[in-house]
Formats: structure tokens, sequence, C-alpha cells
């Protein structure tokens, strides 16, 4: 298993579903990446990925879960990873969750499908957009309460949005807007732990075993933050959870991907010698793309996408 810090350069791709554990380094952001596919395998079911702008203004977290194993997650893994690199200079997620849709349909058969978060961090301003595909709703911890709560799903008022990918080529997708502020942790993660059981048997011997499930998490998450010594970091958060959930019996029988990150400051991106790297590798990238018929990471048609590439704390366009 890696466990080496990582550190994401501008116009980089990272990830995949193999069994890892890292800190991770992005503007304005530090991480935490834990990844333990089910009984010891070298990969598993569940995908993520991180990637960073050619400014190194936007990062992207995707988390996914593919319902299938072997050569099915590594075709899924494979698609996703071409459109994380095709659209990592947009903002707006919701453009890749229904571009995600639209591909994953044609990997996907006989009532498979795959579950995601995709969520955009703009480090000027510290603002987050989220789309969910039928995922489990991330974890905002938000410093200045000492408390965690869980990011629902926003009203479609009644449309039929956020269906997970691969069930139906037209489903609209829907994002929250949210900003973080220093201190603050997101937290996204498998099914893995809201299927967590605690087994225990009634009077008569019968199975009265329940999931830990959103609620559960979430208490013990809180109960966490209100004890002395509460975590302090990504990993501290990821590394106390797995514990308490150890310590209270809790089982953990499928594929673990755990991805916490930290708000840490306000950042205008990549600066000097980075940023021009950074620009010249997503325009390498391009002209290789035109030659190969790889993903090419043209810039967000937008105000933010383009001027944004020579003013970096222009704000982004909101939704």
């Amino acid at each position: 298993m890696d466990t080496t810090a990582t550190t994401i350069s501008c116009s980089e791709v990272w990830g995949d579903n193999r069994a890892v554990a890292t800190t991770l380094s992005l503007p304005g952001l530090s991480g935490w990446v834990l990844a333990r596919p089910y009984r010891g395998q070298e990969a598993g079911g569940d995908v993520h990925y991180v990637s960073s702008c050619g400014t190194g203004r936007i990062a992207r977290l995707l988390i996914a879960d593919v319902s299938g194993h072997g050569e099915e997650v590594a075709a899924v893994g494979g698609s996703l990873r071409r459109l994380m690199q095709r659209y990592m200079n947009h903002i707006d997620p919701r453009t890749l969750a229904a571009q995600m849709n639209r591909d994953i349909g044609g990997l996907v058969d006989g009532g498979r499908f795959v579950t995601a978060v995709v969520l955009t961090y703009f480090a000027p301003d510290g603002g987050l957009s989220l789309c969910n595909a039928g995922h489990p709703p991330p974890m905002l911890y938000r410093k200045v309460k000492n408390a965690w709560s869980p990011i629902q799903q926003p009203d479609t008022a009644g449309k039929i949005a956020n269906l997970p990918l691969g069930i139906l080529e037209e489903s609209g997708y829907e994002g929250r807007e949210l900003t973080l502020d220093p201190g603050d942790v997101m937290l996204l993660y498998s099914d893995c732990l809201i299927e967590a059981r605690r087994p225990d048997r009634g009077g008569g011997g019968e199975d009265t075993s329940a999931m830990l499930d959103v609620a559960g998490l979430c208490d013990t998450l809180n109960n966490l933050a209100g004890e002395t010594g509460a975590p302090r970091s990504p990993q501290g958060w990821v590394d106390a959870l797995l514990a308490r959930l150890a310590v209270e019996g809790y089982a953990l029988d499928d594929d673990l991907t755990a991805v916490a990150f930290e708000c840490t400051q306000r950042s205008g991106g990549a600066s000097g010698l980075a940023r021009v790297a950074g620009v010249w590798r997503g325009f390498v990238l391009g002209l290789k793309g035109l030659l190969s018929r790889a993903p090419v990471p043209w810039p967000e048609l937008s105000r933010v996408g383009i001027v944004g590439i020579f003013v970096p704390r222009l704000r982004r366009d909101r939704a």
C-alpha cells in the first residue's frame, strides 16, 4: 500500500481504484486519502481521482462506487480518468456529471450502475461546488461550530435528477454551492462506512444487527469532535473514526474509501514558474490530444475560465 505524501501538480490527474494511504496537497487544501479494497485485494470497486487545473486555482475531487469488479471497474475507471482530464479546467461539476452519465451508460449493463460525488474547489475564494449522483452524502465539519453535518441533495422540485450514473441517459444533475473557511473539513466516503454493521442478537437469538447509516456516522463524528483531544487533521479524523467503529464492534465488509480534506487558506493558485509550467503542461496535453484523439483539457468558456488564467483572483461565476 502506498503511504507517501502526494502533491498534485497543475494539469495533473491522480488516483485510481488501488489500495493507497497518502497525504494530499493542493492549493488551499490539505487532505488524506485512504483506499482499502475488500479482503486485502490490490484493487476494488471504489474509484477516486483528484485533479488540479493548469493555473492551480481549480481542484476537483471525485469518488465513485462501481457496481461490479475486475475488468468492468477498470473500464469505468479509465473513462472517469479521461473525463477528469478533459474537464479539469472547468468549474461547474454538473457538466462533468452529465458527461460521465452519458459515457458510462455504454460501459455498464445488466442493471449495474455507478454512484459518484464530484467536487470542485475554487481556491481564491474558498468556493465549493458539489454534485452528487446517488452517492452517500458527504460530511462537512464547520470549525466555528465544532460540528459535523451531512450535505444533502438539493431540492430538484420533482424533477428526475442526480440519479446514479448509467441508469437514465438524460438524467439531469443539480449542484450545491458552499464556501469553506480555514479549518473546515469535508469527508467523502464509500457506502462501506454507512453499511457497517455491529453484530447483535436479541433475546430469542435472532439477528438484530443494524447498519450504522448516515445519521449514525454523523453522530460518531460529532462525538469525536466533542471529546478532549479531538482530531485536528484530515488523517486524524479518518483514523479516529475507524478506530471508534472498531471499538464499537462495527464490521466493514466492502471496499473502503475515505477522502478527507481541510481548507487551509485562500490561494490564488500556482505562482511564478509553477503557473507557467502548469499552463505549458496543459498546452502540451492539448496538442497530444488533438494528435491522438485523447481528451483535450480546454479551459471553460466563461469569464473566469478564460480571464482567470491571467487574473487568478477573479471571482468565480456563480451557478
